[in-house]
């Protein structure tokens, strides 16, 4: 029996390693999997670091999410089809001159139903920890939970495999214990 540790054993940038840490990456959480390509609709880096603090924490987002007329920074969807809007205020690609119009489009948001949290740029850079802990704990207070915490569940840091992910390993299982049959 041989075994790997692809952090050693592989190079950086070898395409056996990338492989393997896409396939952990996808046991571990599958919405951040599924949210690589929705990453690279965000508008700026500060968007961007947002939505991918979410995504590691186990949220489902969507970037630049159309509304009407309207597009919101990021939508964090939870269970029963609650979504929160989230707006990240003060960067250069989102100046706080634009905070006037930002705040009328809210105005019509919320008349539709729509929950918004706001980060200005500023707070976001000086205390990343505190303040993406009050987003989390917003989104929270409006019944917004990481994927496998909803509520009445357990609510640990470990968040449950994907159904397929699940499917996915019981096969592989039953293949490598076919193979070890075979080889006896």
């Amino acid at each position: 029996m041989y075994s790997l540790d692809p952090a050693n054993d592989l190079k950086e940038g070898d395409l056996r390693r990338e492989l393997i840490e896409f396939a952990k990456l996808a046991n571990k959480n599958p919405d951040a999997v599924i949210a690589i390509p929705e990453a690279e609709r965000t508008e700026s880096p500060f968007e961007r670091e947002v939505f991918e603090w979410l995504v590691h924490k186990g949220y489902r987002v969507r970037a630049q999410y159309p509304v009407g007329a309207y597009r919101i920074d990021l939508v964090v969807e939870g269970e029963a089809h609650r979504r929160v809007a989230i707006e990240c205020d003060g960067d250069r690609y989102h100046p706080v001159e634009k905070i006037h119009e930002d705040l009328d489009r809210q105005a019509v948001l919320e008349r539709l139903g729509w929950r918004f949290i706001r980060i200005r740029g500023s707070e976001f850079y000086r205390d990343r920890e505190g303040t993406m802990r009050r987003v989390e704990r917003e989104l929270n207070q409006l019944g917004i939970r990481p994927r496998g915490r909803f509520a009445g569940e357990n609510n640990n840091n470990e968040v449950s495999p994907h159904p397929l992910v699940e499917e996915i390993i019981r096969e592989a299982e039953k293949i490598k214990t076919e193979c070890s049959l075979e080889r006896e």
